[in-house]
């Protein structure tokens, strides 16, 4: 059950992002408005496993992306969290 899954331990700070990307604080506030926006887009009933593992696995999908950077507004970043979910559901 979504409800039961804490997105705080996957949201992520300047500092974690900083190796990649010059503008850190950017790339940490379009890294965690795509966690929220995941979080928001999932079913309510979906399996606490399967909202973990999409969460989790967010890291590699995009952390060092620097797509990251180039999102120009939130419908960008809702359109990337659709799609990716839809790509990890296909998986």
């Amino acid at each position: 059950m979504k409800e039961s899954i804490s997105i705080q331990e996957f949201l992520v700070s300047p500092n974690d992002l900083a190796d990649w990307h010059v503008d850190s604080e950017l790339a940490a506030d379009n890294y965690n408005q795509a966690i929220h926006c995941i979080y928001q887009l999932v079913d309510e009933d979906v399996d606490g496993d399967v909202l973990l593992g999409l969460l989790e696995q967010v890291w590699q999908a995009l952390a060092a992306d620097e797509y990251l950077t180039e999102f120009e507004d939130e419908n960008e970043i809702i359109f990337w969290a659709e799609q990716y979910i839809e790509t990890q559901s296909e998986a």
